[in-house]
């Protein structure tokens, strides 16, 4: 039951900060005005109406000037709230995945407990791709300090077979690290 309830963590974890961007974002966002305005007068009243709109027709031999399909987006939302908005939705996204670094590494943690060296390495790989997949979305200054941790698990790697002890340290070296990162910018 535990081992079901570790394996299904990543993706509660996933899910939990999926809905929680979305809530975000829909918050940012200004609210849509309805499509049909409600009645102000009262149903059944007729009201007075001046002389009705009169429509132009086209004139033959003029091709008629093609409207525009797209909606113009909404006054309040400009291009630098977009731009700014796809920034933090890469920070979630990056923090996400060193999140996802930090889970597999305390699996790692455990397998190495156990003396499961053929797990950690597989472990290992796990964390370096969830880093590879945080550099993508990090922002610049981010960038080098994931290289040097996605460096450390490469080396780590390595020195799996040839020198274990000393591993555990090691690893929570690379979890400190990890987390100082993630923690610098919240």
């Amino acid at each position: 039951m535990a081992r079901f309830l570790r394996a299904a963590l990543p993706h509660a974890i996933t899910a939990l900060i999926a809905v929680a961007l979305t809530l975000g974002i829909q918050r940012l966002l200004p609210p849509v005005a309805p499509a049909v305005a409600p009645p102000t007068e009262p149903v059944g009243l007729v009201t007075p109406t001046s002389s009705p709109a009169v429509t132009a027709l086209p004139t033959p031999g003029v091709i008629p000037s093609p409207q525009p399909t797209e909606a113009p987006l909404a006054a309040a939302l400009t291009r630098q709230e977009v731009i700014d908005l796809r920034t933090q939705d890469d920070r979630l996204w990056a923090a996400l995945y060193m999140m996802r670094a930090l889970n597999h590494l305390a699996d790692a943690e455990a397998s190495l407990r156990l003396n499961d060296l053929a797990r950690v390495e597989q472990t290992l790989t796990a964390i370096d791709d969830a880093l590879a997949q945080a550099y993508t979305r990090a922002a610049d200054a981010d960038r080098d300090p994931i290289v040097q941790i996605r460096r450390d698990i490469g080396s780590i790697r390595e020195d799996l077979y040839p020198r274990p002890e000393g591993m555990d340290a090691r690893l929570a070296r690379v979890r400190q690290a990890i987390m100082t990162l993630i923690e610098a910018r919240r």
